[in-house]
């Protein structure tokens, strides 16, 4: 009985001594970074060849979307055609075209391709 009376006696004291100002606060949620991750980011192909691009993006903790939030284009006006899917379909001229992957969730996330038509 003493032993047991004994320890809540210094279990009450550790508890009662302490000091809430002393108690240390839980860390600030980490901020959230979009990132985009293009590939390839450089290819060479013959006129008229395809090429599938691929992107990665991270999401917001909790996100949740039915497609990724994403868009694509060709900045040359005459560069070819890439869908919504990221296949590229080259030109029939030959010539450095650039695709551009940029997300719609932040929009000033982008990456850009660089294509060499053969």
């Amino acid at each position: 009985m003493k032993t047991s009376l004994l320890a809540m006696t210094a279990a009450l004291l550790i508890l009662g001594c302490s000091d809430p100002k002393e108690t240390v606060p839980a860390a600030p949620p980490e901020l959230f970074v979009p990132r985009l991750t293009l590939r390839p980011v450089a290819v060479s192909l013959a006129k008229g060849a395809t090429q599938n691009f691929q992107v990665e993006i991270n999401y917001p903790e909790g996100s949740r979307f039915f497609r990724q939030p994403i868009s694509w284009v060709v900045v040359e006006a005459e560069g070819g055609t890439i869908n919504p899917a990221g296949l590229y379909t080259a030109p029939a001229t030959a010539g450095t075209f650039h695709v551009r992957v940029l997300r719609e969730d932040f929009p000033n996330i982008t990456a850009t391709a660089t294509v060499t038509v053969k």
